[in-house]
Formats: structure tokens, sequence, C-alpha cells
């Protein structure tokens, strides 16, 4: 039987053989995207990482910047002290019955003292002692010793410096300032500005000296208003009224109308039934914990002399330790004067205005011509008809500007216009 064998098989079965014996040369072809689209990968994956970090930076930045700023800025800001506004007073109705005043218990009492401690301990952890070190001669135990202190509190903040009123005090040639703070260190202190008419200072701490302790006790207090005082309010003492520095006192206003003359003005005291030091300093606060006045006993008694504690209305002083905390000097003529009033007008004929009483020697008053008898009625374009409003209009003025201050002065027929042109100048 004759066997015929198939093509197509025959066909098959030699590439199969050929694939076997070829089958050790075959390779597999890559695909040559791959590379590129791990490196592609990386390189998004590194660059998204580095916009998540420079997020979160900027975010960090942004969270952190008022704490740097306020610790570490190197421009202070300008200390704006706002004006107060005037209070309405209402006169009581006629046949108004008064109200009953609650019958207080020893309990009442204790709870009350012990709110108006609190409220001094708050506000002792932002005073300062300052101190005038001066050196010693060598050989000596102390290389420096204290030659006089006083008590002040810090009320504002530039950004760069902790400001502090106080007295002011003479430093000697070759003497430092330090501060005493709350956490038991002292601190290098510079005079930002005094003003020896009115015998305050403003002193600078710089912010990035202080430490962690200091920083996290320490706030600004804030000025209160004087005008508004009655008496009979409680009010706190504290820093040195009592000559020693620490000291607290509680008491009540017994006076809010005795005043102190300096030049170019007068300025209201707030006297209190607390038992002072001659050398007494420190500040006057209400219950809020607001500065109402600013103490200086010597300043006020004289030497020798000792009284109950009474400070400098804390609104009377505004206008100077605004100039002060600005590295300005406060603006300054040289006058001793009393408001004219309505009977002295109809009485003896005296204009309104301010008459002058005295001239401060060696003042611009003085070089300007201004004499005792004088009634100045006009201060740079300002009408003025009070002492008060003489004081105000001259608050608006900068030292070195030269002004015209118009008055009238007693001539044999009769007062006659006078004007004069007064440079503003300063008492430091």
């Amino acid at each position: 039987m004759e066997y015929h064998e198939n093509p197509e098989e025959s066909r098959e079965e030699n590439e199969e053989e050929k694939k076997e014996e070829f089958s050790f040369m075959q390779e597999t072809i890559k695909d040559e995207n791959v590379g590129y689209r791990k490196i592609r990968n990386m390189v998004l994956r590194y660059a998204g990482l580095g916009l998540i970090f420079g997020l979160a930076a900027c975010l960090g930045f942004y969270a952190l910047r008022p704490w740097a700023e306020d610790r570490f800025s190197s421009n202070p800001r300008k200390i704006t002290i706002p004006e107060e506004e005037e209070e309405e007073t209402q006169e009581g109705e006629e046949g108004q019955t008064e109200e009953t005043s609650p019958v207080l218990t020893v309990d009442d009492y204790e709870e009350l003292n012990q709110a108006l401690v609190t409220v001094a301990g708050t506000v002792n952890r932002s005073m300062a002692e300052i101190s005038v070190q001066v050196s010693q001669p060598e050989g000596q135990d102390q290389a420096l010793v204290d030659e006089d202190s006083v008590a002040g509190v810090i009320f504002e903040d530039n950004g760069v410096e902790l400001l502090v009123a106080a007295k002011g005090l003479a430093v000697p040639e070759g003497g430092s300032l330090q501060a005493r703070l709350v956490d038991g260190n002292s601190y290098s202190v510079s005079v930002k500005r005094q003003d020896t008419n009115l015998g305050i200072a403003v002193y600078a701490i710089a912010k990035n000296t202080l430490s962690e302790n200091a920083w996290n006790q320490i706030q600004t207090v804030a000025l209160g208003s004087s005008g508004s005082v009655s008496k009979g309010d409680p009010v706190i003492a504290i820093g040195s009224p009592f000559g020693y520095y620490g000291g607290m006192g509680i008491g009540v206003v017994s006076s809010t109308r005795e005043t102190v003359s300096r030049a170019d003005g007068d300025y209201s005291l707030l006297c209190t039934d607390i038992g002072g030091s001659t050398s007494g300093t420190g500040i006057l606060l209400n219950t809020d914990g607001q500065i109402i006045g600013l103490i200086d006993q010597e300043r006020f008694y004289g030497d020798g002399e000792s009284g109950p504690v009474a400070a400098y209305g804390i609104s009377d002083l505004k206008d100077a330790l605004e100039f002060l905390s600005n590295g300005q000097a406060v603006p300054y003529i040289g006058i001793q004067g009393v408001t004219v009033t309505e009977e002295l007008t109809d009485s003896q004929g005296i204009p309104a205005g301010v008459y002058v009483q005295e001239v401060s020697a060696d003042s611009p008053a003085m070089a300007a011509g201004i004499q005792s008898g004088d009634v100045i009625t006009e201060v740079d374009g300002t009408s003025v008809t009070t002492l008060s409003g003489y004081n105000n209009a001259l608050m608006q003025q900068e030292t070195g500007n030269e002004i015209r201050v118009r008055g009238q002065r007693q001539g044999t027929g009769g007062y006659v216009d006078i004007t004069f042109r007064v440079t503003v100048g300063s008492k430091e």
C-alpha cells in the first residue's frame, strides 16, 4: 500500500523543528518608555513633596510671624495714647429720693479686700524697680552700689522695648540704670526721655534681653481715667509707697480737688487715706487694675514733710507720656498762670484768658518777652480762656516750633494787644 504524506502537516512539523532549533536565540524586547516613566514619576513625586513642604513652611512662617515680630522687631512703633471721652454727668432731679446703701457684713469686707489684693498681685508682675548703679573705687567689697531707686510700671510696648513710667532719676557721670523685674533678674535700662518740669520719665528695657520667665508674666498695664475718680472710691497703692519696694496699701480717695502747679499748667492730685513715706514712689490703681495716678511723695510734700499717699492724676499726664514714649521732649514755654474768671473780669477789668503770675528763668517765654501780669488769649491760632485750654494748645506743638502767642498787657490807658514770637522749648 502506498503512503502519501500530507504536504501541510509536513510543513507544520518543519516549522516546529526550526523553532526548537533556534529557540536559544529568542530575546524579549523591552519597552523603552518604562524607564522614562519611572524617572518622570520620581520627579513628580519629589516636586509634590517639595510643594507640600513649601506650603507647610509658609503657613508656619505666617503663624509664627506675629510672635517673632513682637519679640525680635528692630523698628519701634509709634506710641499713641487714646484721648479720653468726656463723661456726661446727670444732675439729680429735685425731690428724688436717695438710694439706700446696702448693709455690708464682715464677710463682704473680706471678699472685697481679697479681690483688691488679687488685682494688686496681677499688676505687681508688671512693676519694675529702677535703680541707679554707681561704680565703687577699687578695693571696695562691691563693684556697684544702688545710689537711688524708684518704682515704675510697664505701660507700653513699642515692639522693640518695654516702656516704664516712673519718677525721673538723676544719673551721675559714670553711672547706669538697671531694672529689677518680676523674675528677680536685673536688666539694663535706658532713659527714653524725661521731663524735669513734671519730674517724670519713661525708661526703656530691650525686649530681646528678657528671660522666658519674665516674658510669661509681664503684661502692659492700661492707663485709666483719673477724671472719673470720685471721693470715696477704693484705690490700691503699689510699688514703693512706704519707702521700700514691693509694698502695697489699700484705701480710698480722700480728695480730688487738690492740684499742684507746674510750668504751663496745673495738674490734679489724687489724695488718699493711705499713710505714705516722704520718699514714696509707685502707682495708684482702680479696682479694674488700671493706672489712675503716678506717686511722687517727695515732689508733692517737699523735704522733711510726709503725709498720706498722693499721686498725679494720670489723665493730666497722658500727653506728656505720649511725647516721652516716642523719644520726644514735652513742649515747654515756661509760664505759671491762672484762669481769669468772670468775677476777676467784672471786679478788676482783667481780660478773659490766662493771667501770667510768673515767668520761669531762661525759659522760651522769657526769651520772647512775656512778663508777669500779661494775659495770654491765643496760642498759635487757638483761642484760650482757661489754663487747661492753654496747656492743651501747647501740647499740640513740638519742640523747636516757632509759634505766635497773642495776649494783652496793661498800659497807661488800659489793656492793649500784644503779640509774641515764641520758640517752643523743653525742660529735661
